[in-house]
Formats: C-alpha cells, structure tokens, sequence
C-alpha cells in the first residue's frame, strides 16, 4: 500500500468514526501520560487523539521530542487500531546536534478481560497490544527494519478511587550487530483526587534498552485534568534510578476524544 492510500485509508477510518461514535461515552481513559498502557479500548467508531512534548536531560544532552501523537481508532467492542506518525526530536549535545523526525508505528490492542466489579477486582482486567515500528524517520533517526514489541497490559481496582495498572513488555529491536530481545516491565499506581483530577505514580525499568547497558530504571509521578468529558490534559516528571538512564525528563500533553 502507498503513503498516500495509507492516508487516505486512516482518512476514511476516522471519517466514519467521528461520523458513527456512540453518544454514550465512558470516562475518558488515555495511554499517556505514563509508560504503562492501560488495558482499555476504544468504543467501536470512536476516535481519541494523544499527543505532548517531553524534555529530556542525559549528562550533558538535551533531547526534546514533539508530537508524541497516536491516533486510536475502535473498531469492535474489544479491539482498536494504534497509528503513530513519528515524533521531531531534537538532540543537543556537546558532540553536535541532531535533529529529525523519529520512525511512526501501527499497531493494535485487544481487550481480553474486564471485570464485571470495576470499584474492586482480584482478577485484573486484560488487554495486549500489539505493534511496531515503520522505517519512516529521518536518515539520523530511522532504523533499517521494522521493530517489533508486544504488551501484556493488566489493571486492578483496589478501591473506588485507587487502581494499580501492570505491563510486562517483549521487543526485537535491531542494532548492527542484529536482532535482540528486549524486556520491560512497569507498574503503576493512579488515584483519583476528584472527578476532574487524577495523579499516579509507577516504576518502570528495560533490560537492556540499549547497547552497552544491562538494564535501566525510571520512577516518574505526574496528574491529569478533564477540561470537558473528551478533552483532557496532563503533566509529568521522572528520574532514572541508575547511571545509564536519563538524569530527568518532564513533560506535557493533551488527549482529544471524538
């Protein structure tokens, strides 16, 4: 398929989702701001856009990363389509700098289980998502061939106003030197302040996430707002626990629902 069939098909999809979506919405639920998927799909022909900006402190460089967009489209009552069009980063550091825009993914994620007590449950409720990345980025960003990586997301409610969310996470990226396995595994506390305001916070750690280091490790906490039933913003900041990850990063972004 070409780019621009492509386009026009992600067109079409969203086209007819904002056109057929369900005037009975449930509470708006994002993938972001955190690292830890939630284990909820979209309603059938419902359309949410996520998207922010994150800046990033390594040593002595700074990476920002604008966009951060996925595009979720429910397309059955228990699974939805995943597009990312690629964030801009922006590397500054003492060796030079770098700028370009990082390789888009597709993917889909598949509802499992939900429990039918959602203010407390000892079985969690289940999703997988599915996905990888499509060499589309700029020549200093792009990789050569797609990149694999499943997630096992699942999410318990401890009290009516408490939830604890898991992923355990199994990629194939490729370097020069070939493929390898990566593992990353997170969890994540979300509390519900009050029907406009949530907060959160979780660990997450990768084993490895890049050449030359055998596992790295982040803590990151931040809060989400509702400005309308489908509009909702957010802030974050974290901190890696070891010397191969980031010193710090913060962010922010927003979550449109159609």
């Amino acid at each position: 398929m070409t780019a621009g069939r492509a386009a026009g098909l992600v067109g079409l999809i969203v086209t007819h989702g904002c056109a057929t979506a369900s005037a009975a919405r449930t509470p708006l639920v994002s993938d972001r701001p955190d690292f830890t998927e939630s284990t909820v799909t979209m309603q059938p022909g419902a359309v949410q856009l996520e998207g922010g900006h994150t800046f990033e402190r390594i040593t002595s460089s700074k990476v920002n990363t604008t966009g951060e967009l996925l595009l979720r489209v429910g397309v059955a009552s228990r699974a939805e389509l995943r597009f990312e069009p690629g964030s801009y980063a922006k590397v500054t550091s003492p060796s030079g700098d770098m700028s370009g825009r990082e390789d888009g993914a597709i993917g889909v994620k598949l509802r499992f289980y939900t429990p039918p007590d959602e203010t407390r449950s000892f079985v969690p409720a289940i999703a997988l998502v599915l996905d990888s990345s499509v060499p589309t980025g700029s020549n200093q960003f792009r990789q050569n061939r797609p990149q694999p990586e499943a997630k096992l997301a699942t999410a318990w409610s401890l009290t009516d106003r408490l939830d604890l969310s898991t992923n355990v996470n199994v990629a194939r990226p490729r370097d020069e030197n070939g493929r390898y396995t990566e593992l990353a595994a997170s969890a994540s506390f979300g509390f519900e302040v009050t029907p406009r305001v949530g907060v959160y916070a979780e660990l997450y750690g990768f084993a490895p996430q890049f050449k030359g280091a055998e596992h790295t490790q982040y803590a990151n906490t931040g809060f989400t707002v509702s400005v309308t039933p489908n509009v909702q913003l957010d802030l974050r900041g974290g901190v890696g626990l070891n010397g191969d990850a980031p010193d710090y990063f913060v962010g922010a972004g927003f979550v449109r629902r159609w």
